[in-house]
């Protein structure tokens, strides 16, 4: 393979990558938030869900693109696309 199409397959790896941890951090506040009126804290709830979320996010994005900026920038349509498929998603849902 040439330079440019092990380039081009780091990049929409790392865009998978964006998606994944999108995911996980977008299901996470849709789970916390879902389901915050049963907790008899909480704002304590919020908290350590928010703090979770960022953690996980901010260690898989440095586990995978390090100190190079150009991977972050290629994982953040995957984050933004995650981001569009659960607004969707939850709107599908209110609308049923």
């Amino acid at each position: 393979m040439t330079d440019n199409a092990v380039h081009i397959i780091e990049l929409l790896a790392l865009t998978c990558t964006g998606l994944a941890l999108g995911c996980v951090y977008y299901g996470g506040l849709w789970f916390t938030v879902s389901r915050v009126a049963h907790w008899r804290q909480p704002a304590l709830a919020m908290l350590a869900s928010l703090m979770i979320r960022l953690s996980v996010l901010a260690i898989g994005l440095y586990l995978v693109a390090g100190s190079d900026w150009q991977r972050y920038l290629a994982a953040l349509p995957g984050l933004l696309l995650a981001r569009w498929w659960w607004v969707r998603r939850i709107k599908l849902k209110e609308v049923a």
